[in-house]
């Protein structure tokens, strides 16, 4: 018996290797971090560029106006996703609503977007109206993107169907008389 404790003492004094343990131990955990941090930047790129795109947009609606209806709808859509660069398939899963709020009114923004569900291929029904004379307009845009690892903490980030992830990008502009 003593011979196998002065084994296990002479094992215990030993330190080669300590660096790999700790290694071991902390690399999961950072490799996770740096993945977690390119996923959520890629995400918040994204969202800057739709963002950026849709003020852009509004800019121009709001100095020589838009059509209504179908028409309008397409066209703002189109000028979205050419602004739009780093998001894929932009055409097929924005979804951009324009909804009027009468100023004798309480001024609050419809409540929940509308996105794209890719897994039923549907597209919701949506609201484009462009408003009267001194009519506020709220225009919200969504768009589903894909993340790049989308395995890790997923439970964070909410995601339909498909595995994407909603952006959600919102403006208001006074329609002057």
């Amino acid at each position: 018996m003593s011979k196998l404790t002065q084994i296990f003492k002479r094992f215990l004094k030993n330190q080669r290797g300590s660096a790999t343990i700790e290694f071991v131990i902390a690399f999961p955990f950072l490799f996770g971090m740096i993945v977690l941090t390119f996923d959520s930047g890629i995400m918040m790129a994204k969202y800057v560029v739709l963002e950026n795109a849709l003020d852009r947009v509004v800019r121009d609606v709001r100095l020589f106006g838009t059509a209504s209806g179908v028409a309008g709808h397409a066209a703002f859509k189109q000028a979205v996703c050419d602004r739009a660069i780093l998001i894929a398939n932009c055409e097929s899963t924005l979804i951009v609503e324009m909804t009027p709020i009468a100023t004798g009114s309480a001024m609050t923004p419809p409540s929940g977007a509308a996105c794209a569900n890719r897994g039923a291929n549907s597209v919701p029904v949506i609201n484009f109206t462009g408003g009267g004379a001194n009519d506020i307009v709220y225009i919200r845009a969504c768009v589903i993107v894909d993340r790049y690892f989308p395995s890790l903490m997923s439970s964070v980030f909410p995601t339909d169907a498909s595995g994407g992830i909603a952006l959600v990008a919102s403006s208001a502009y006074v329609v002057e008389p």
